[in-house]
């Protein structure tokens, strides 16, 4: 399990270890290389020393600047999977909590997610990683760490304002649950677990569509056209991932204006969407400067 020191993975630790008692469990704390985290260390090997678990304390070469969040979260996983695969472990454990649900939430709404955003934290991921508190508020992980007599590390990445989540945790949740009058992370956690199962249906129908609709490496543009918008956006957005497209929201708004339309339109990475005779195809994007009289407003090439 992947334990920091902070209070959240630290009740996990503890939780796990006493109900579990240890056997086949084993604990990872990443120095990732960004501040002096000796005491977070020590403290994680302290606990799992005094269970009788095996530790481990990779350390990563992280360098500060734009996106370290994200980097420093990717280097992370990608540390604690090896582990795994080394280890012959079967799941990465993680601390995140209903509070940490909530704020990923809010964090991806301003931002103007779709449903699959909204599902935040997975419990379960494909590659074996696991949260199993995200049924608990940050609240009660602290007082459960409180209550075995445990002083938990910070971390004052987590106090910085720098950081949405931190001014979402200090200003934006607590607003929110002034004004509904009850702590509000539990149902925002709730929401996207609901989400999550919404999202993972309406997955699986888009892959069979996907299937039905799909011509040898194009998509049947009647057929396309034919299915509900929910369904059309996700099995776009599977065919142009399959193409290798890098797409967004945007993206794939106008992809989708541009098959109504019956003309062609242009993707990320000099790749042109295209809908000749009944086909959505992608393909590269002409030369630069080629003039573009040879064309027809739908893409045909004159000469063809």
């Amino acid at each position: 399990m992947a334990v920091s020191g902070g209070a959240d993975s630290l009740a996990l630790l503890e939780a796990i270890a006493r109900s579990a008692g240890g056997e086949g469990v084993e604990v990872a704390c990443v120095d990732h290389g960004l501040r002096d985290v000796r005491a977070e260390v020590d403290l994680v090997e302290a606990r799992a020393t005094a269970h009788r678990l095996h530790f481990h304390a990779p350390k990563l070469s992280l360098a500060p600047g734009p996106g370290v969040e994200a980097r420093a979260r990717a280097l992370r996983y990608e540390a604690l999977l090896r582990l795994k695969r080394e280890r012959g472990l079967d799941v990465v454990l993680t601390g995140h909590t209903a509070s940490d649900q909530a704020e990923t939430l809010l964090s991806r709404l301003v931002r103007g997610t779709s449903l699959a955003g909204a599902a935040g934290i997975h419990e379960h991921r494909a590659d074996g990683v696991v949260r199993p508190l995200l049924f608990a508020t940050r609240e009660e992980t602290h007082a459960y760490v409180r209550a075995l007599g445990l002083d938990a590390a910070k971390d004052p990445m987590n106090e910085d304002p720098a950081f949405l989540r931190v001014r979402l945790r200090a200003e934006v949740l607590p607003a929110l649950s002034r004004a509904a009058g009850h702590e509000v992370a539990p149902a925002l956690a709730r929401f996207s677990a609901l989400a999550a199962e919404d999202d993972a249906w309406i997955t699986a129908a888009a892959e069979r569509a996907f299937e039905r609709v799909s011509l040898s490496g194009a998509l049947d543009q009647v057929a396309l056209t034919a299915l509900e918008r929910p369904l059309r956006r996700r099995v776009l957005a599977l065919f142009l991932a399959r193409a290798g497209v890098a797409v967004d929201a945007d993206a794939i708004e106008d992809a989708l204006s541009a098959i109504a339309e019956g003309r062609r339109g242009t993707l990320p990475g000099d790749r042109v969407l295209t809908c000749l005779e009944g086909l959505v195809e992608v393909v590269a994007a002409p030369p630069r400067g080629l003039h573009t009289s040879s064309l027809v407003p739908d893409g045909r090439d004159v000469g063809r």
